[in-house]
């Protein structure tokens, strides 16, 4: 059956139809090239990279001979006159010092079981460290802080035995009492020819000293130059004891550029980030700023915080962060202004594009940070995950966007 001229006719007009509308598609994508992106939240900073030194007013201290105990921890506080070591001559007397220590624990947990008998609310109150202390132990090994947990459980194995001595009768506990103070006693005068070493002042203890100790001081930053700091280098220093580190505040020494000195000097406060050593971020003042030496300056941060965590740090990279911005991202050629003037961006929505109006809070490299413009709402209110427009021929609101 041949077709009829109509229905061919009708066959030629419907093709050239489907070519007329993707002709025109293709010419509106090349004479209008559309291209969109979502909008998210993001957060960047303003800083300045920089590697200088840790400086502190310390004091290295030094026995020389014997058999060397040291009684305190690392970053622990001492105060004056306390022992920060102690030297023995006898071959046995580690052995006696350790007895010393374990008798001295025992007594403790008898003392404490003791005042259980006056006191009934302790028993209730060791429970809850107990609990406690279980709780942190398996924290600490979840997150692999084997350090932490080893300290949490010496304090759970004395919490526990203090416990189970509160089952004696008093008359039996201070029986033991009075035994392990006579133990104590003979241990203790069995120790001869002591030698100890006892802080001069308070102080925060380290066991390790790096030979800066009488470089790195703060007076040494009272002139400090760009060529000083980098002339820096360690002393031979013997201290088999330690160090005590002075004051409640450090400071940080680097060198900058002059336009980075300036900005620091401006902004007055920064916040302390260092690349390893201490995870948490540190806020510091701009102690001072020296005079330009070929384009570059020494600047110096003053800062009180931490100082337990940062006694074995010296010399560190670190960011100086300067400030933070917060705000909805966008890439930077996809901000516009509408017809009344008013910054913002157009957004996809259906089929057609929508203005909203939005406040800029950061212009970056390629990127800008956006907070909806004030009194914006329902419709017109930016948001996480809008479709923004960003490349257009000519738009304005409302217009119809056809297909990307």
């Amino acid at each position: 059956m041949k077709s009829s001229p109509l229905f061919r006719l009708l066959a030629v007009v419907i093709m050239a139809g489907i070519l007329l509308y993707f002709g025109g598609q293709i010419y509106r994508y090349y004479d209008d090239p559309l291209s969109t992106t979502r909008v998210y939240a993001a957060k960047t900073e303003e800083s300045i990279h920089a590697d200088g030194w840790i400086v502190r007013e310390e004091e290295t201290f030094n026995i020389g001979s014997g058999i060397l105990v040291h009684p305190r921890k690392e970053g622990e506080r001492v105060g004056a006159g306390q022992t920060l070591a102690a030297a023995y001559n006898s071959a046995g007397a580690m052995d006696t010092v350790k007895a010393v220590e374990e008798k001295t624990l025992q007594l403790q947990q008898l003392e404490f079981a003791l005042d259980t008998y006056l006191n009934p609310d302790a028993a209730l109150k060791l429970n809850s460290s107990i609990t406690d202390a279980l709780l942190a132990v398996r924290g600490d090994v979840s997150q692999g802080d084997y350090s932490a947990a080893a300290e949490n459980l010496s304090a759970l194995k004395a919490d526990i035995l203090k416990r189970s001595h509160s089952y004696s009768s008093a008359s039996e506990v201070q029986a033991q009492i009075e035994a392990v103070r006579g133990e104590i006693a003979s241990l203790q005068a069995s120790l001869s020819n002591v030698t100890t070493v006892e802080a001069k002042r308070p102080g925060t203890y380290s066991a390790v000293a790096d030979g800066y100790e009488t470089v790195l001081t703060p007076e040494f930053l009272k002139d400090v130059t760009p060529s000083a700091l980098s002339g820096v280098r360690k002393q031979p220093v013997d201290a088999d004891v330690g160090k005590l580190i002075y004051g409640g505040t450090w400071y940080y020494a680097a060198t900058v550029s002059e336009a980075d000195a300036a900005r620091l000097q401006e902004a007055g406060m920064v916040t302390l980030r260092f690349a390893k050593g201490l995870e948490q971020d540190v806020s510091a003042w701009v102690e001072s700023v020296s005079e330009p030496e070929n384009g570059k300056c020494a600047v110096v941060l003053g800062a009180t915080k931490y100082m337990a965590q940062m006694t074995q740090l010296r010399q560190l990279q670190a960011e100086l962060i300067l400030d933070s911005y917060s705000g909805l991202r966008i890439p930077a050629n996809a901000l516009r202004l509408d017809e009344e003037g008013r910054s913002g961006i157009y957004c996809l929505v259906g089929f057609s594009a929508q203005f909203k109006p939005a406040d800029v809070v950061y212009q970056g490299d390629g990127y800008t940070l956006l907070r909806p413009a004030k009194g914006a709402e329902g419709a017109s209110l930016l948001r996480v995950g809008d479709e923004v427009i960003v490349t257009s021929k000519e738009l304005y609101d409302g217009k119809m966007i056809y297909g990307k």
